[in-house]
C-alpha cells in the first residue's frame, strides 16, 4: 500500500536529486571540467539550475528524510479527540522506531524493533469504509486498546478486554473502568461545561478521558437517537493483523466505533500504524476565523504544555 503522505515527497524528492547529483558527479563535472569550468563574481563554481539546486538541497532533504521515517516524525492535533490529555494545536513527535524500522512511503517493516501496545497513543492511517483493506491518508490520533485476537467487550463505560490465549495459557481478563475525577472538564475543553473529567489506568499507563455528563447525554440521545458511551453496550474481536484504537474525549470522537458501525471490517491495519505518540513540544492557537487565503494564523504560542505523553 502506498501512503501518499509527506513522506512519499520527501522520498520522491530526494531519489530525483540524488540522481542528478550522482550523475553530476561521476559525468557532468568532469564535462564541465574538461571544457574549462566558470565562476561567478564570489569564486563559485557556475553550473546548470538544476544541478546546482540538487546538490545544495540533496544532503537536506536526505537527512530529513531519514530522521522523519526512522527516528521522529512531527504530527500536528487537528481536533479535540484526545481531550482533556492533547489539544487542537498541540505539536507533538511521533515515535518511528519503537514500532520497528519501516520504509517510507509503503511502511514495510525491514527491522523489527517491537509491537504497539495496549494504553499507547498511535498515529495511524484509518481505514476507508468502503474498502477496509486500504487507508485513506489524513493521520488520525487515537488511544489503542484492541491488539490482534483480543475480544473487547464495553458495557456503559467500563471496557473488558479478553486478550487472545494460546490453549496451554491461562490469560486473565482485564477491566478498564474509568473514575470519576471532577465535573468540571479542562478550560481548553469546547463545551466544557457539558462532560465529566475521569481518569483509567490501561497496562500500567494512567490517563485522563471525558464522558458527557448523564443529564446531557439523556438530551444528546433525546433530539439525535444517539447513545452517549456511558448509555452504550458493545463487543469486538479483533481479527489478526488488526488494531482498535479510540479517543479519549469519549462522546466527541470518530474512530474505530463508527468505523465499524458503517463497516464491520474498518479495523486499523499494522501497516497503516505510523508511530507512538511521545512528545508534546509545542502549543499555538489559532484565529477563529480564516484570515489569508482560507487559513486560521497563530495568533498565539506556548511551550507550557511541553512535555511526554501518557
Amino acid at each position: 500500500m502506498v501512503f501518499y503522505d509527506f513522506g512519499f515527497y520527501l522520498t520522491v524528492g530526494a531519489v530525483i536529486t540524488g540522481i542528478i547529483t550522482l550523475i553530476d558527479k561521476l559525468k557532468w563535472r568532469k564535462e564541465r571540467v574538461a571544457k574549462g569550468l566558470k565562476y561567478d563574481e564570489k569564486g563559485n563554481e557556475i553550473m546548470p539550475f538544476y544541478i546546482d539546486i540538487s546538490r545544495s538541497i540533496f544532503p537536506i532533504i536526505l537527512f530529513v528524510l531519514v530522521l522523519r521515517s526512522f527516528v521522529y516524525e512531527p504530527y500536528r492535533i487537528p481536533s479535540g479527540s484526545m481531550n482533556p490529555g492533547l489539544y487542537d494545536g498541540d505539536f507533538i513527535l511521533v515515535n518511528k522506531y519503537d514500532y520497528g524500522i519501516r520504509l517510507p512511503i509503503t511502511n514495510t517493516q525491514i527491522i523489527p524493533v517491537g509491537e504497539p501496545q495496549r494504553g499507547d497513543v498511535i498515529v495511524f492511517h484509518p481505514p476507508k469504509l468502503d474498502n477496509p483493506n486500504e487507508a485513506i491518508q489524513p493521520a488520525y490520533i487515537k488511544r489503542l486498546y484492541g491488539l490482534p485476537g483480543d475480544t473487547l467487550r464495553w458495557d456503559k463505560g467500563t471496557l473488558t478486554i479478553e486478550p487472545k490465549c494460546e490453549a496451554d495459557e491461562k490469560c486473565e481478563s482485564i477491566v478498564v473502568k474509568p473514575e470519576l475525577v471532577s465535573e468540571q472538564a479542562p478550560e481548553l475543553v469546547q463545551g466544557q461545561y457539558q462532560f465529566n473529567l475521569f481518569k483509567q489506568n490501561v497496562d500500567g499507563k494512567e490517563h485522563q478521558l471525558l464522558f458527557y455528563k448523564p443529564e446531557y447525554g439523556y438530551e444528546v440521545y433525546r433530539q439525535y437517537q444517539h447513545k452517549t458511551a456511558l448509555n452504550n453496550n458493545w463487543s469486538y474481536v479483533i481479527p489478526e493483523g488488526k488494531y482498535f484504537a479510540m479517543g479519549d474525549h469519549r462522546d466527541n470522537s470518530r474512530d474505530i466505533r463508527y468505523w465499524l458501525s458503517q463497516n464491520s471490517d474498518a479495523f486499523i491495519d499494522r501497516e497503516a500504524i505510523i508511530g507512538r505518540a511521545a512528545a508534546k513540544w509545542l502549543f499555538i492557537t489559532f484565529t477563529d476565523e480564516p484570515v489569508l487565503f482560507g487559513w486560521h494564523l497563530p495568533k498565539g504560542i506556548s511551550f507550557g504544555r511541553v512535555g511526554a505523553i501518557k
